[in-house]
């Protein structure tokens, strides 16, 4: 027995491996298909750019060729020519002034043509150097996702190699995961109605208390109960991912069929109203960073250096996350991953 609980604990870490290399994986994927929106937009704005010069291009050559057919068909008259044709110094010089003018409104349209192409030029070299690094995103994003994929593979390889009583301790493992995800996802369902009855009753509802940090959470097991707050958007997008546990993690994922870290916190925010990217490099670096102590409901909340795992802050020092392959939605404590919480954020 002892020999083969040994054995399950080296099959066990050999996956934690794995886990861990296909979601850093798996997050390089969503940050390669983020940066491949942020070149698509700016090739989409530049094309816009491209097509507004073009128009105003062919209008000031045509009101240059315009200014060039009267200047051909009655050339400007010399300064005597327009003292003798005024009658006075005076009117000579006024004359003068609008003959200056009139050049001065043909030499602004010259320029105005050069500067737009000179524009033109610009763009048309900025449009090249993004798409070929459009081209060089997607290349990366397959690149990951093969990536991806053969890690994958060598987990199920991982997996069938567990014969007899070894897989049927990880599979009795695997289970009990998922029935305790639905045991909470039911505690959360049922609370929330708890609280919209009590709602509906016009019954105060208790403030929430101050969400406490990492170092001050009980124990690290998970509540055994969950109402979701009733104010602010971030709380909303909390409670809102909560109603997914037991979803199966999918890497790349961002809808109720399945998710990722990232995607679970794109989609929950997004039934909110608001925009959260699908990547923890590009959430980490938009939003500002929330002290350890002073974290609150809704929080975006990261592990590891590379940030390559992250999840939603629920209070009592408990967040809910998308672990990883095999794996589904659930809630976690901080404390239980000690050093690798490196911070939180907040949208």
């Amino acid at each position: 027995m002892q020999e083969q609980r040994s054995e399950v604990q080296r099959l066990e870490g050999q996956l934690e491996r794995i886990d861990a290399q296909a979601a850093r994986a798996a997050e390089a994927y969503n940050g390669a298909r983020w940066r491949l929106g942020q070149v698509e937009s700016r090739i989409a704005h530049n094309e816009r750019t491209v097509r507004t010069t073009h128009v105003r291009l062919r209008a000031a050559r045509t009101v240059l060729t315009t200014r060039l057919r009267e200047i051909y068909a009655s050339p400007p008259p010399s300064l005597v020519q327009v003292v003798v044709s005024s009658g006075s110094i005076t009117s000579a010089v006024d004359g003068v002034a609008l003959l200056d003018r009139v050049g001065a409104r043909d030499a602004g349209v010259v320029r105005d043509i050069r500067s737009d192409l000179v524009r033109l030029r610009e763009i048309r070299a900025q449009l090249g150097e993004d798409r070929a690094e459009a081209r060089r995103q997607v290349d990366e994003a397959q690149r990951r996702r093969a990536e991806v994929l053969t890690l994958l593979q060598e987990r199920r390889r991982v997996l069938e190699s567990a014969r007899g009583e070894l897989r049927r301790r990880i599979q009795v493992e695997e289970e009990r995961r998922r029935q305790e995800a639905e045991r909470q996802r039911q505690r959360a369902l049922a609370a929330q109605r708890a609280a919209e009855a009590a709602r509906a009753q016009a019954v105060p509802s208790t403030p929430s208390s101050p969400a406490s940090s990492p170092s001050s959470s009980a124990g690290g097991s998970a509540p055994t109960t969950y109402a979701p707050p009733s104010g602010g958007a971030n709380a909303r997008a909390a409670s809102i991912a909560m109603r997914y546990l037991g979803t199966p993690y999918v890497w790349g994922g961002a809808s109720p069929s399945g998710f990722d870290c990232s995607g679970l916190a794109s989609y929950a925010y997004a039934q909110v109203g608001k925009s959260v990217p699908h990547y923890t490099g590009a959430i980490w670096a938009a939003f500002p960073k929330v002290a350890p102590g002073d974290l609150q409901v809704g929080d975006l909340v990261f592990f590891h250096a590379d940030l390559h795992h992250m999840g939603i802050y629920i209070g009592n020092g408990q967040f809910v996350h998308a672990p990883h392959t095999g794996d589904v939605v659930k809630v976690s404590s901080l404390a239980e991953r000690g050093s690798t919480f490196v911070g939180a954020v907040r949208p």
